[in-house]
């Protein structure tokens, strides 16, 4: 006698998931990277740092945030610009790679908030072990930024916009050509100059004629963060949802 064993059908991941593991499949490795780099030449310069006696209060890894920012928003405008074309061809649609690609750059811009908070957090265990203080000199809100929470707050909010402008920028280059591309970026890339103008000194166009305290200042750049990301995610899905793809040959 036999029996028949009944399997079960694997189950193949929906459109939007695929695409997501294979955006984040893309960008990863170059937020890997970034960080190995950092890491490294944070320590070759902690350990030079040491070596001649200096005393330092600047946390060494986080000068590296003015690059990061601009890494994130290169790394999202490529993937609108290297991707698409190849996720239309596929047979997916536009509309799911408007959200999956959204979903993968604000989950960059977080992994690059966190990083930055686990690795400056790190580092001031290290200063403290050398007797020296550590300080976020390039900060965007006031201080203190001795907590997880407040260092995320600190790193996070940037990076997301930053990406999720990169999104709108690269749909924006891809729907209107090089030229006019170029001509609208003051609005295009206008999210991620407005989420550095909020401060505690002042909010986006608008000085402030007193400064805004700590805990007002955190929430106002969060906030604001968090409604700057959703209109350049509306903006970058409906610039994508009708966008034309150009042949060439």
């Amino acid at each position: 006698m036999t029996t028949a064993t009944a399997t079960r059908p694997a189950t193949r991941p929906t459109p939007l998931r695929h695409a997501l593991r294979t955006q984040l499949r893309l960008v990863g490795p170059f937020t890997g990277w970034f960080f190995a780099i950092a890491v490294v030449g944070a320590a070759v310069a902690t350990v030079v740092l040491a070596a001649l006696r200096v005393d330092v209060s600047t946390t060494v890894v986080g000068l590296a945030r003015q690059g990061s920012i601009w890494v994130v928003f290169s790394q999202t405008v490529l993937l609108v610009s290297m991707h698409l074309r190849v996720h239309v061809a596929a047979g997916m649609t536009r509309r799911v790679f408007a959200r999956a690609s959204v979903a993968t750059a604000v989950a960059v811009g977080l992994a690059y908030g966190l990083g930055y908070t686990v690795l400056v957090l790190l580092e001031g265990v290290l200063h403290d072990a050398l007797g020296w203080d550590t300080t976020v000199t390039d900060a965007v809100l006031p201080g203190p930024h001795d907590s997880a929470l407040a260092l995320l707050a600190e790193y996070a909010p940037t990076h997301v916009v930053a990406a999720v402008t990169g999104l709108l920028v690269g749909s924006a280059f891809q729907r209107l050509g090089g030229r006019w591309g170029t001509v609208a970026l003051p609005l295009t890339f206008l999210p991620f100059a407005a989420v550095l103008s909020l401060t505690a000194t002042q909010v986006g166009p608008v000085a402030l004629a007193e400064p805004l305290s700590g805990g007002a200042a955190t929430a106002v750049h969060v906030l604001g963060a968090l409604v700057l990301t959703a209109v350049a995610a509306a903006a970058h899905a409906a610039v994508t949802r009708s966008l034309p793809l150009r042949t060439t040959g």
